[in-house]
């Protein structure tokens, strides 16, 4: 005999109130648990009493922070129900959101590249203090709920999914904040992300959306909806696209472009015997870093997921592609959504960068802190930054043995170029501020030095020139700070792409058409007098590297871009030129191939020591 049909309905409402039905939580979560007592000064554990004691401390950005580091910490070791300690950190939540996120964004505004101004570095600490002790707050509920029976769990899973969202909310926020300081999230925080991650993606829905704290301000994300999944992946981005290599005021782009491509990264179990693509990353529970090139070896750190990025990549190269086509033809209503949203004076760069940094960045050391023996031999590196300072240097290349007052006034400069920083700290700092190199290749440079307040200011895109030695005064090498990152304060890398073997300063011109085509039927064969020069002149670097030719460094300049006919200026001698395309955009300067009938075939040089018989000699071996 069947049961009714009442009957069974009313079983299954039974089983689904005692949790039967729920899915296993056999993962183990392996979090060292927090004391919790009865001890010294009782907290603030209502939102209401929370909320009247950081109105006493108001007065100031520093201290309203302060109160809330003082309430998040002292009631994550205070017994309280789950319940209880959910309200008060949704509220603390909330009103720590709101300070933090658009005074971030204006510390990314401003940015710095190094030094970090001591007043930055304090603020970023205390709201990365301040989301440490919230997302502590929430590993307490979190664990609680995921590991109580399932009739406790089938009550509270509102209440465990909210968790592990905002946990990976604040992880987030961590990560932007060590982010602007060119820093590494900590290893503790990425193996709580990945655990949590892990876990409720086996028993409940990571694709379901709740409300996100950028609800309460914008200033930092503009999705005000999003799900476990979301936030988690775009934990992922910061590393995908390397923020190490992003000017801080432009790292938000990271964030927003991302947020707008559906289904940016996908998510996969992994399986061993799926063919690895380059768009493929792996994270296991455990692991105590970022999602990894390979897989892992051995299942010591747990179930394994595989993070798929083409999506993202693919959308990143068709936007970028788009926007070129729009800028070649001027035709602004036709730029990609994503890239229009961007400001103006940012796009052309944030589109280089993300297309750029979709190539797997090369990992920092874990052995920073020592400096090898090869790199205390090769000290007597000198750097010149900046456009300007290159191109001073570069003209004494041309001058020096002619120009007595032009090398006078160069000497403290060139002494200063040994050096990261021209005053010390101590008494070690002649040492310590040196450039140590700890890799030299033809692509590229990395180096490391003491980061002090009196630092040389160095950014993201900076233009350099460097060399050793006497190399860098007679013939020196043109890069551009390609990568910060600072291990712990008071120490930095960089990262120098190698840009060109040589390089001359030149004038730049927008010019007329020939009136006469030449005999050859190209365009930059064509003589060109003065009568043909139209605008001011614009300073830039005519260079040559030796596996891609002649190339253009100018300043940003609106109007010059891919494919424009332009007319180069060297001492006396006119050429016309065609610029190629562009290498590199940097919001210090725009880099382009450029070609012209005008320029030998031969690699130039830089004139020899002996042979700086006057200017007009030099440019004439500039080309």
């Amino acid at each position: 005999m069947q049961a009714p049909d009442a009957v069974i309905g009313l079983l299954a409402r039974v089983r689904r109130w005692l949790g039967r039905d729920l899915p296993p939580r056999t993962l183990e979560l392996r979090f060292a648990p927090t004391s919790q007592r009865r001890q010294g000064r009782r907290p603030p554990l209502t939102p209401e009493a929370a909320h009247e004691a950081l109105g006493r401390h108001s007065t100031t950005p520093e201290a309203y922070l302060t109160e809330l580091l003082s309430i998040a910490a002292g009631s994550n070791h205070w017994p309280l129900s789950s319940k209880r300690r959910m309200a008060l950190l949704e509220s603390l939540t909330g009103w720590f959101y709101v300070a933090a996120a658009p005074a971030l964004v204006q510390l990314l505004h401003q940015g710095s590249g190094i030094p970090e101004p001591p007043l930055r570095r304090e603020t970023l600490e205390l709201q990365d203090r301040c989301a440490t002790a919230l997302v502590e707050g929430y590993r307490i509920v979190f664990s609680a709920g995921y590991q109580a029976s399932n009739f406790s769990y089938c009550r509270a899973r509102a209440r465990v999914y909210r968790s592990a969202c905002r946990l990976l909310e604040l992880i987030k926020l961590r990560q932007r904040i060590a982010g602007v300081r060119y820093m590494e999230l900590e290893s503790d925080a990425w193996r709580l992300a990945h655990t949590v991650f892990a876990a409720m993606r086996t028993c409940e829905p990571a694709d379901k959306t709740l409300d996100a704290l950028s609800l309460r301000n914008q200033a930092l994300d503009h999705r005000t909806q999003a799900s476990l999944r979301q936030h988690y992946t775009a934990l992922a981005t910061y590393g995908i696209l390397d923020y190490s290599a992003w000017p801080e005021h432009e790292q938000l782009a990271i964030d927003r472009y991302s947020a707008a491509v559906p289904d940016a990264i996908r998510v996969l179990d992994y399986d061993p015997e799926r063919e690895i693509k380059p768009w493929h990353q792996f994270a296991s529970c455990y692991d105590q870093g970022p999602p990894a090139r390979h897989p892992p070896e051995d299942e010591r750190h747990g179930p394994t997921l595989l993070l798929d990025h083409h999506e993202l990549a693919a959308h990143i190269r068709a936007d970028a592609r788009g926007l070129l086509g729009a800028v070649a033809k001027g035709e602004n209503l036709r730029m990609p959504p994503r890239l229009a949203r961007v400001d103006a004076d940012q796009r052309m760069a944030v589109a280089y960068l993300l297309q750029r940094n979709l190539r797997l960045p090369e990992d920092w050391p874990d052995d920073w802190a020592d400096a090898t023996e090869e790199a205390k031999e090769h000290r007597d590196l000198r750097i010149y930054v900046g456009f300007e300072e290159v191109r001073n240097h570069l003209r004494t290349v041309f001058r020096r043995d002619h120009d007595s007052r032009l090398k006078r006034s160069r000497e403290l400069t060139d002494l200063f170029a040994k050096h990261s920083a021209m005053i010390g700290e101590d008494d070690s700092a002649t040492r310590r501020t040196l450039w140590y190199v700890l890799r030299d290749s033809q692509d590229g440079m990395r180096i490391r030095t003491q980061e002090t307040r009196f630092t040389n200011r160095m950014f993201v895109g900076n233009l350099l020139a460097y060399g050793f030695g006497d190399e860098v005064a007679n013939a020196p090498r043109i890069g551009k700070v390609n990568r910060i990152y600072r291990p712990v304060a008071g120490i930095v890398m960089l990262d120098i792409d190698y840009l060109a073997s040589f390089a001359a300063p030149a004038r730049l011109f927008a010019c007329r058409p020939a009136p006469t085509p030449a005999a050859s039927g190209d365009v930059t064969a064509a003589a060109v007098t003065e009568d043909d020069l139209m605008d001011e002149p614009l300073t830039c670097l005519l260079t040559h590297h030796p596996q891609q030719g002649w190339g253009i460094i100018t300043p940003p300049a609106e109007g010059l871009w891919q494919q424009s006919l332009v007319c180069l200026r060297m001492g006396r001698r006119y050429s016309r030129a065609r610029l190629g395309d562009a290498q590199d955009v940097t919001d210090e300067f725009y880099r382009f191939q450029v070609s012209s009938a005008g320029f030998p075939d031969k690699p130039p040089r830089y004139p020899q020591v002996a042979a700086r018989a006057s200017i007009q000699a030099a440019t004439d071996a500039a080309g």
